[in-house]
């Protein structure tokens, strides 16, 4: 029968830190709030009911 509970660590980059704040993480952070901001601020400024 085959062992089949066998667990492989994640390969990591050799520049990317295991755990705590990196560059990469932040950048992806800012990115999702800023495209949320303008989404919530296109709705808000031309909502979707205004052509009744």
């Amino acid at each position: 029968m085959i062992d089949t509970d066998v667990r492989t660590t994640p390969e990591l980059d050799e520049d990317e830190p295991r755990d705590g704040f990196n560059r990469r993480r932040l950048i992806r952070v800012v990115t999702i709030l800023t495209i949320g901001i303008l989404a919530v601020l296109a709705v808000w400024q031309d909502p979707l009911y205004a052509g009744f």
